[in-house]
Order: C-alpha cells, then sequence, then structure tokens
C-alpha cells in the first residue's frame, strides 16, 4: 500500500530527489544513488544520506528500485533500455572523441565538446552525436558555415555522427538562458578538445551551480588539444587578411533567412529567437525546440505527482 505524502510527511531531501528524478523521468531515464547527488538542488548532503533516503521512500512506494537504479516509475523495462543505452553510449565516446578531434581542425574553432544524448551517457538507434563548438570571435558565422558545407557535401546531409548545432565564441562562454534545461546540458557536456576553454566554459557559468551545488568538472584524462595544423593556420590566415567581415555578416544572415523560411511560422518570436539564436557570437538551430518542450513536461510531471500524493512543493 503507497502511502500518501503530504506537508507534514514530505522531508527537504525527499522532495529534492523527487525533483531530480522527476526531470529525468521525461526521458524515462532510471537513475543511480551517486547521479542523484550529483543533480540534486541542495547540498551539504552525504551519499549516505540519499541511499538512506532512496531506501525509505523506496520501501513505502514512493519510487522504485532495479538493481542499482531508482525510478518513478515501477518499469524494469526503462532499467534495461537504460543499461543498453549506457553500453552503446560507451561504444560511440571513442567515435566522438575522433570526430571531436576532427572538427578541431577546421579554421576557426578553438574547441569542441560532446552535448546531447552521448553526454547523459545515452545512445540509441535514433540518438545522434551532437557537438558544442567554440570558435574564435568575429568568426564564428564562417566556421559554422564551412562545417555545414562539410557536412552536406561530403556526408549528404546526415546529423547521425556530425551534428554541430550549438556555437559560441570564446569572447562570449556565458550561456545566455538560465534554466534547469541548459544547466542540465552544460553541467554534462563532454570536454573533447581543449582542456582550458572546458575550465573557462564553466567558470564563466558559475550560476550553474544554483542548480547543481554539487557539481564537479568531468575527468580531463582523455581530452585532446585543439588542432591547429598547417592547412588550418594558412587558412586562417588568409581570410582574416582578406577583409572577410562581409562574409561574416553574410553567413549569420543567410541562415537566419533560412531558419525563418522553414520554421518561423511554427513559433512565437520569443520561442524562435530561443530555438534559433542568431548572433554574432552565439548559434543555435534546434528546430524541435527541446528547451521549452523539456521545461514545460517537467512542469507537467511535477503538477501530475503534486495531485497524485497530494503535496505541494516547498521550493
Amino acid at each position: 500500500m503507497v502511502e500518501s505524502l503530504n506537508d507534514s510527511t514530505l522531508k527537504p531531501l525527499s522532495e529534492s530527489i523527487l525533483r531530480t528524478l522527476l526531470y529525468y523521468d521525461i526521458f524515462n531515464y532510471p537513475l543511480k544513488a551517486e547521479e542523484i547527488h550529483r543533480f540534486l538542488p541542495t547540498n551539504h548532503v552525504t551519499a549516505r544520506a540519499i541511499e538512506y533516503e532512496l531506501e525509505e521512500m523506496s520501501s513505502k512506494g514512493y519510487l522504485f528500485q532495479f538493481g542499482d537504479l531508482y525510478s518513478l516509475q515501477n518499469n524494469e523495462a526503462w532499467a534495461t533500455r537504460r543499461l543498453k543505452g549506457n553500453s552503446e553510449a560507451d561504444k560511440l565516446l571513442a567515435v566522438a572523441r575522433k570526430k571531436g578531434k576532427f572538427i578541431s581542425s577546421f579554421p576557426f574553432v578553438r574547441g569542441v565538446l560532446a552535448s546531447g544524448s552521448l553526454s547523459k551517457g545515452y545512445m540509441d538507434e535514433n540518438s545522434d552525436l551532437d557537438f558544442f563548438i567554440i570558435t574564435k570571435p568575429g568568426r564564428l558565422w564562417i566556421a559554422r558555415m564551412i562545417l555545414v558545407l562539410y557536412k552536406r557535401i561530403f556526408l549528404f546531409n546526415s546529423h547521425k555522427y556530425f551534428c554541430v548545432n550549438y556555437f559560441i565564441d570564446t569572447d562570449h562562454l556565458e550561456i545566455e538562458e538560465k534554466n534547469l534545461f541548459t544547466a542540465t546540458e552544460l553541467a554534462t557536456v563532454i570536454p573533447l578538445c581543449d582542456v582550458d576553454l572546458y575550465a573557462k566554459l564553466h567558470q564563466k557559468n558559475l550560476w550553474l551551480r544554483n542548480f547543481f551545488p554539487n557539481f564537479k568538472l568531468r575527468p580531463i584524462d582523455e581530452t585532446t588539444d585543439t588542432s591547429n595544423g598547417i592547412i588550418k593556420r594558412a587558412i586562417e590566415y588568409i581570410i582574416d587578411h582578406a577583409g572577410v567581415n562581409w562574409w561574416e555578416n553574410y553567413c549569420m544572415k543567410l541562415s537566419l533567412k533560412r531558419w525563418e523560411n522553414l520554421y518561423q511560422k511554427q513559433y512565437t518570436q520569443d520561442d524562435f529567437d530561443v530555438a534559433f539564436k542568431t548572433k554574432k557570437y552565439s548559434s543555435k538551430n534546434h528546430p524541435n525546440h527541446y528547451q521549452r518542450k523539456v521545461i514545460e513536461l517537467y512542469r507537467q510531471k511535477m503538477e501530475g505527482f503534486s495531485k497524485k500524493f497530494n503535496i505541494s512543493w516547498k521550493a
């Protein structure tokens, strides 16, 4: 028999754990105790305290345990699915590292990180390899255009192993949208090329710890230096001394025009500006606008859980 939660019985740690599990419940993704600790919205909590609380909540029927995984749904298939996806992600991480090194050899690319599903440790047949790319200031749109042209010409526009949909430059490392979705994406990115930029990225985004105070940087043992071969340096030198600011602006305007033609009718202006960010120092191309969808789904999950167990969230 599941006990009814209410304001007098729901402890602060229980609420924090539930909030964390509810976010990943959107993706049918059970979590390990150490992952719950990492993404807990509160600190000063020991790993043992979390394990004890999980055991207690599981015994009362508030959540379910499958091996070392915890979920709000009594569905063992999700745990099996997650483990299979973890195994596939482990295999594809080596591919991502090679792709990241290759991407770093393109003109004006300064840093490359893996994002999306791979950065969460999960891949399946529908997943792409997503890359978060940091460029030289004033050359973001030229760098982006070169990478996109490569993908369209040599990869026949396949996104599977070469999805380059988020760019920022080295002078603008602070992420402008600050919410649970962007915090999760930032906390999970995997540094592929340039350790220093990975560290600087997080130094410029200390707001992340307002969402995840237990956050720690990922290991950097396998992170490589950005490729700066003779050909890359020569191309950059030629472009930099050819008065190409006009081309930089043209590439930006051309991309924006294409996105407006394809997607603007599907969104409000505010949503379009977020999903297809088009600034001199930042480019985002997210046709599905996952940020809005995930935030809305999370709100619905919170409301649904609140009604099911007759609780009100304190924070």
